[in-house]
Order: structure tokens, then sequence, then C-alpha cells
């Protein structure tokens, strides 16, 4: 099966090739490999292995992250949106962000 051409039919996504994450929010389509219009990570037999440990360490490392530390912007900065368009599209520059812990005693993040 041609999962890049599934990916890309126009009678099943609105506008296929143009990059807009935004029609995942509110999808009636499932990744988890039940329906056969989306599937990311495979389907059947030869899904990944890994979809719900990846799915949960996700969601643990980054919310790790935002709980354990205050983000700011260097002195001065302001946050840049712009993009750079490639085989993906990224910031067009990187997002310098300095953590500061939260806590006092360090033993807490062990």
């Amino acid at each position: 099966m041609r999962t890049w051409a599934i990916h890309r039919d126009p009678s099943i996504w609105e506008n296929p090739l143009e990059f807009d994450p935004e029609r995942f929010l509110n999808s009636k389509w499932d990744y988890s490999g039940n329906d056969f219009n989306y599937f990311p990570f495979g389907f059947s037999r030869r899904i990944c292995a890994g979809i719900a440990m990846a799915e949960r360490m996700v969601m643990h490392s980054l919310a790790t992250l935002v709980h354990s530390f205050d983000w700011k912007m260097p002195q001065g900065q302001k946050l840049d949106l712009s993009e750079k368009f490639g085989v993906v599209l990224k910031k067009k520059l990187p997002l310098v962000a300095i953590p500061t812990p939260r806590l006092s005693d360090p033993a807490l993040y062990e």
C-alpha cells in the first residue's frame, strides 16, 4: 500500500499538498492505524510497536520541562515565529530560550 499516495489523496484531504497541521486538531481520523486514510505509524501487523510508549514519553518529557523550569527569551529579544520552507517546515531562526529552575533544592530534580 502506498502511504505517500494515500496521504495526498484529494478525495480525502482538502488541499493535500499544502502544509496545514491544523487540519488534524479536530480530525475524525485516528493515527493509531485504525483508519485507512491516515496512518503515519503504519497499520495492522506492521504498525510501529513503540507508538504507545512514544506518545507517553513525549508527553512526559514535555510536561517535565514545562513543570521544572521557567522559560524566558534572552534579554532584549522578541519571539520570532517566521518560517523557513524545505523538506519540512521549520523556524527560520532557531528558538533560543533560557530555562531557570523552579525548585530551589536540586535533589528534587533527581
